[in-house]
C-alpha cells in the first residue's frame, strides 16, 4: 500500500530513474565513502521519499540511504537537510509505513536510522531552529521507535560504516582513507 503523497508521484521513466541513481552516485563517490558523516555533501534536491518502495532496488537504495546520510549530517552537526520540518515529516511518514520492508532489505542502513532517530529525538542540545519537531518526535517514538525495543538493545551500538558503504554499493568501500 502506497501512502497517500507516493500516488499523488508520477511514475519515473526508466531515463529519469536513472539520472537520479547516476547523480546520487556521483555524489556518493565523491568523497562521502572518506567524510563520512561528517562531509555535509550536497545531494540533488529531490523529495527520495517517493521511492521508498521503487521496484527498481537501486533507487530505493540510494532514497532511504540518502534520507540516513542526510540524518547523520543533522546528528553530528555538520549540516540540517530539513528546514522545511514538513519535509522531515513526509520522510518520517513514509518510514513508518516502509519500515519492514527497509529493515529487511537494508538491515545496516536501517540501523544508522534507528540511531540517529534515536539521538536526534533524545538529544536537545540542538539550537531551536534545528531540533525536531514536538508532532514528529511524537510519531517516531510512537510509530517507530517503540515498535524497536529490542531491535534497539541487540544493535544500537552495531554500528559499521565499511558495512553502511557496502550496501550502499559506495566504490571502494574497503579503502576507505586512500
Amino acid at each position: 500500500m502506497r501512502s497517500e503523497d507516493n500516488k499523488l508521484q508520477k511514475e519515473l521513466t526508466t531515463e529519469e530513474k536513472s539520472n537520479i541513481i547516476i547523480e546520487v552516485d556521483k555524489v556518493l563517490n565523491s568523497g562521502f565513502r572518506i567524510l563520512g558523516f561528517d562531509g555535509g555533501m550536497a545531494f540533488p534536491h529531490y523529495p527520495y521519499y517517493f521511492h521508498f518502495d521503487d521496484p527498481d532496488k537501486e533507487l530505493r537504495r540510494y532514497s532511504v540511504g540518502i534520507f540516513t546520510i542526510w540524518l547523520g549530517y543533522w546528528n553530528t552537526g555538520c549540516s540540517f537537510r530539513f528546514i522545511k520540518q514538513s519535509e522531515l515529516y513526509k520522510y518520517i511518514k513514509t518510514l513508518v509505513e516502509y519500515q519492514e520492508e527497509i529493515e529487511k532489505e537494508f538491515p545496516v542502513t536501517f540501523n544508522y536510522i534507528v540511531y540517529f532517530l534515536i539521538e536526534l529525538t533524545e538529544n536537545y542540545h540542538y539550537a531551536e531552529e534545528t531540533r525536531m519537531k514536538p508532532h514528529i518526535i511524537e510519531i517516531v517514538n510512537k510509530d517507530f521507535l517503540s515498535t524497536k525495543t529490542d531491535y534497539i538493545e541487540k544493535n544500537r551500538k552495531r554500528l559499521n560504516f565499511i558495512d553502511f558503504l557496502k550496501e550502499l554499493k559506495v566504490k571502494d568501500y574497503d579503502k576507505p582513507y586512500e
